[in-house]
């Protein structure tokens, strides 16, 4: 399959390109510019010339319309690969670092939480029955407003939450905690700057 929209020159129809451009050069020149010591043998031979230029400039055609099919088809690949692609993401939290590099691709009902750590985003999920996490180079700040249409919601300055997979909100002594309903994942604080959206994105 092509790696892009834009595929290279084949070597073998560039090869080939190359072989038949040098001689419909110098029949053009030949036939242009004829030095006048040879003008009698261009002359007599003007016919040929003019036919061998022809045919090699069929010939030339004919390689690159090869290529344009074989790009073509490399293109439609490509473009059936892309939208199977796609279709395979849909529904799925896509996770880049600050350089717009793609690091990880979850689905909804494996992701928990993110948390705050310096410059860099912790992102907790679930793979094969365990809590795992991964450390990408990025902000919860662009996270937030990324996800902002999505069921990834702000509770505290340090973590983002992933609201569906929620079952609990605890309050004990005065704070409240986000409760997941296994023991496996940790209780996430809700701080009060972010108490009331919170619950009100949870109650909806």
């Amino acid at each position: 399959m092509a790696q892009g929209p834009f595929p290279y020159l084949k070597k073998k129809h560039s090869i080939a390109l190359t072989v038949l451009a040098v001689p419909v050069l110098v029949i053009f020149f030949i036939l242009v510019f004829t030095p006048f010591r040879i003008h009698d043998w261009v002359n007599a031979y003007r016919l040929y010339l003019m036919w061998g230029e022809m045919l090699l400039l069929l010939a030339v055609i004919a390689v690159l319309a090869a290529e344009l099919n074989t790009a073509r088809q490399e293109l439609r690949l490509w473009e059936q690969g892309t939208a199977q692609e796609k279709k395979e993401q849909d529904g799925m939290y896509k996770f880049y670092d600050e350089k717009g590099d793609l690091k990880l691709l979850v689905r909804p009902e494996m992701l928990f939480y993110l948390e705050a750590a310096d410059n860099y985003v912790q992102i907790h999920y679930m793979n094969a029955g365990k809590m795992e996490k991964i450390m990408i180079r990025n902000t919860l700040k662009n996270i937030e407003w990324r996800f902002r249409d999505h069921e990834l919601v702000r509770c505290h300055r340090s973590f983002i939450v992933n609201l569906a997979n929620v079952k609990l909100l605890k309050r004990t002594e005065g704070d409240v905690l986000i409760d997941f309903g296994d023991e496996r994942i940790a209780r996430i604080p809700v701080s009060k700057g972010y108490g009331d959206k919170v619950l009100e994105r949870f109650a909806q």
